[in-house]
């Protein structure tokens, strides 16, 4: 089997291929806009996806296309909105119209968010509830999730989308996490308290980055997965609740600050994902708990 990945080089990209290689279930074809990769061992090649040209010139000849490729971020999105627009959907519909040009008839595997749903306190969010957009960032990944669809239904192109709520933990190195938990981590590793905004309430759906590489991977050669969206599972935490765990571990505290004017107006409230329909295609059980996960830290 051959699989190409978009966005290599970053968190989740990075991650993926790592528990590829240990799998060694594949040859993997890479591509990023970093001049070079981690995986020295591996094909890759330097690409701007908002490039149309560059990426006219690739032979999509894979069982997979993974595209981990984008820009993320809350706030900056509205001041840097031409580059969010230029790489995370003109860079996938550049892909998408190339792939249709050449007759892919592989499956697209695409990364969406939390950031997509309207968060409802206390309530499991299923794939099909309420949606709402805070930032430039979120809209663009629900775009591209509905190019996907509409490349689908004109052209016949096979993609499955997962969304990813809070992802944690790290197959590659000393680095311990990145987003909410790595901030949270950043801080108490080096002797600092943490700090909340608010009381720290909201509810996310935490999940290792090995379990979504299981699941990315397992899901992904389901075709029971195919031309879908799905939400990947793990546990329910409040940001409390998680940062006290990782507070605990390296004898500091929780302490909570006002909400900014501008944080408060992007604060989606709780995003608990339910992933029944993951569940129920792939039948992959999470390894990992989050409190085992801090406790074994060094």
């Amino acid at each position: 089997m051959k699989v190409q990945i978009f966005g290599s080089e970053g968190y989740i990209g990075k991650n993926f291929i790592k528990y590829l290689n240990d799998l060694n279930a594949a040859e993997l074809e890479l591509f990023d806009v970093h001049e070079k990769s981690f995986f020295t061992d591996l094909s890759y090649k330097q690409i701007d996806v908002s490039d149309k040209n560059l990426i006219s010139n690739i032979k999509f000849d894979s069982d997979l296309l993974f595209i981990f490729s984008g820009l993320t971020g809350t706030s900056i999105g509205f001041s840097k909105y031409e580059e969010y627009l230029k790489i995370n959907e003109l860079g996938l519909l550049n892909i998408l119209d190339t792939l249709n040009k050449q007759n892919y008839k592989g499956k697209i595997i695409f990364p969406s968010t939390r950031l997509v749903y309207k968060g409802i306190k206390d309530t499991p969010l299923k794939e099909d509830s309420e949606k709402e957009f805070k930032t430039p960032y979120a809209i663009n990944k629900y775009a591209c999730e509905e190019y996907l669809k509409m490349y689908n239904n004109m052209y016949g192109l096979n993609y499955t989308v997962f969304r990813i709520c809070v992802p944690y933990g790290n197959l590659i190195n000393s680095e311990y996490s990145y987003g909410t938990v790595g901030f949270f981590l950043s801080k108490a590793s080096k002797g600092e308290n943490i700090s909340l905004y608010g009381d720290g309430s909201q509810k996310r759906t935490f999940s290792h980055v090995y379990d979504i590489s299981k699941v990315l991977w397992s899901a992904s050669v389901n075709e029971n997965t195919l031309n879908d969206v799905y939400n990947i599972g793990g546990e329910t935490l409040s940001l409390y609740d998680s940062a006290k765990i990782i507070a605990d571990k390296f004898n500091m505290i929780v302490e909570f600050k006002e909400w900014p004017e501008v944080d408060l107006k992007l604060e989606s409230g709780d995003t608990i994902f339910d992933s029944t329909k993951l569940d129920k295609a792939s039948n992959v059980n999470h390894e990992y708990k989050f409190s085992e996960w801090v406790c074994n830290l060094k």
